[in-house]
């Protein structure tokens, strides 16, 4: 797989015109987002881990086989971040996923986690645009049973919220585990777009 990084946006006048279709990686600080990116695209520092959670604070975008551009969001609700510095990356934010080419949300959750009202408005907002693609990380810290209880009690939530999901997938970026899936649905969503576009 050819990854690469293409450049960095921090405020909304930065963002850059893709012809490419991009997928937005998005979700809490502490969530595992740097890891896994890193993770499904076989690449050890593409995406680049803070030592403390929240230092992301620019809007990533990688290039993959140059056919697609993965976006990594700045993680949000962090406590340790300075509140100024946060408020900036609202505006960045929000003028990102209002793009058009943007074909796929991946919305993670620590799967140990409950659902606060930053993750309900921010999920009902980006639903609102594309059903999304959640991403229970952080699935080795727990058993097999758990996991499949936290998918059925996520499905169960997110449809009485309204909040539109088209799939809940459990991944650990430390075992490797539901990556092949996650994979997949990338290249077989970028084997169709590339199909339309003949």
């Amino acid at each position: 797989m050819d990854c690469r990084y293409i450049t960095s946006a921090l405020k909304p006048e930065q963002l850059p015109d893709f012809a490419q279709p991009e997928v937005a990686f998005i979700g809490r600080s502490n969530a595992g987002k740097s890891s896994l990116i890193n993770a499904l695209l076989g690449r050890r520092t593409l995406a680049r881990k803070g030592r403390t959670p929240g230092q992301t604070q620019m809007i990533n975008f990688f290039s993959v086989n140059d056919k697609m551009v993965v976006a990594d969001l700045p993680g949000f609700g962090f406590s340790a971040i300075d509140k100024h510095v946060a408020e900036k990356w609202q505006p960045l934010v929000e003028a990102y996923v209002r793009r058009t080419n943007i074909r796929e949300f991946m919305f993670l959750i620590d799967c140990r986690r409950e659902l606060t009202d930053v993750d309900d408005e921010l999920m009902f907002l980006l639903g609102r645009q594309l059903p999304l693609y959640v991403l229970l990380t952080k699935t080795d810290k727990i058993s097999r049973q758990a996991l499949q209880t936290r998918v059925q009690k996520l499905t169960k939530e997110l449809d009485a919220k309204g909040i539109a999901v088209r799939k809940i997938v459990g991944v650990s970026s430390m075992k490797q585990t539901g990556l092949e899936e996650v994979r997949a649905d990338l290249f077989a969503w970028m084997e169709t777009e590339e199909s339309q576009s003949i």
